[in-house]
């Protein structure tokens, strides 16, 4: 047995669900650790939260990170979140962003996408590769990671992109930074922890999508009270015209406008976007970039600090694959 302890935080989701023949019920922490055979390390489980992942508040996914440090604290050799695939990636990017360099000890974050009572569940697999991941000393200093169906992604790339399979994440246009080889993890890629040092995740950061034909009130209305506003847009950051007066006041104003979109575009300042007055979100999908510019906003003095923020964001994540 490895030296140390690996702690589970478990928080429900499908992982959990079983139908035992009569109701659906959610199994503990505890339970699905106590199906696993052969651990070849020692393990500590604390349940945290129940119940869908869709159900959760940023406040919740805090609380969530807050356990995480508190396995550190007294010591884990490594941490294993068991969550829900619903919002899996945005806890995750929450706790890349609040941990940053405070921790070199190895976060994982595992769930399924069959349920418990499935002829054929994937939960038990993914717990077991998720320990031993967190257990390895190759593990550390990566930043936080997501281990599903054999693949080890970085928190700032994954993405889930199909709500049907097994096969549903994806570091697409990047690789997965590791796999497994006879269940032992293999990286084929560096993953560093964050740089930068999240303080507090500020609240009042507004996600708009623009649509064909959008109107700019819709846009004033959504920003009014807001200290930033990520909006997600088309293609290499391209923005409705009707929009690009309304973005321009708004930055006027102080506040700290982020485009986003859903292709993927590295994209974080050029002469367009300087003269709208906002910035690219440099590779982060819309959710994704609102929690950034949550923490930016968050952990700075002033609007320029957190574009500064953001840009540390971006480019550390462009190192990990370029």
């Amino acid at each position: 047995m490895n030296d140390g302890t690996v702690y589970i935080v478990a928080t429900g989701g499908t992982i959990a669900s079983h139908f035992n023949g009569n109701e659906w019920i959610s199994l503990t922490g505890a339970d699905l650790i106590g199906e696993l055979l052969g651990l070849q390390v020692a393990v500590q489980v604390t349940d945290v939260a129940s119940g869908p992942s869709s159900n959760l508040s940023v406040d919740d996914m805090v609380k969530i990170v807050a356990e995480i440090n508190a396995a550190i604290d007294q010591g884990a050799l490594g941490v294993v979140v068991l969550h829900g695939t619903d919002t899996l990636e945005l806890t995750a990017f929450v706790a890349d962003l609040l941990l940053g360099s405070r921790t070199s000890v190895p976060v994982v974050f595992t769930g399924s996408m069959r349920v418990h009572s499935h002829d054929e569940p994937d939960g038990p697999l993914n717990i077991a590769r998720s320990i031993v991941l967190a257990a390895s000393p190759e593990a550390r200093d990566r930043g936080v990671m997501v281990c599903l169906n054999g693949e080890i992604h970085s928190a700032r790339r994954i993405t889930k992109i199909d709500a049907s399979t097994v096969r549903a994440f994806t570091s697409a246009p990047f690789l997965a930074v590791g796999g497994f080889v006879e269940e032992t993890p293999i990286f084929v890629g560096p993953s560093k922890r964050m740089t930068v040092e999240t303080k507090t995740l500020e609240p009042a950061v507004m996600l708009l999508t623009a649509y064909p034909g959008m109107s700019p009130e819709l846009f004033e209305v959504a920003v009014a009270g807001a200290r930033g506003i990520v909006l997600e847009v088309f293609g290499d950051l391209n923005v409705p015209v009707a929009l690009w007066e309304p973005i321009h006041r708004a930055s006027q104003a102080g506040v700290l406008v982020v485009l986003a979109s859903r292709p993927y575009t590295s994209t974080f300042d050029d002469e367009g976007l300087a003269l709208m007055g906002a910035i690219g979100a440099g590779g982060l999908s819309p959710q994704k970039a609102r929690l950034a510019t949550m923490a930016a906003l968050g952990s700075t003095p002033d609007r320029e600090s957190a574009i500064l923020f953001l840009k540390s964001i971006r480019d550390h994540a462009l190192g990990e694959f370029e």
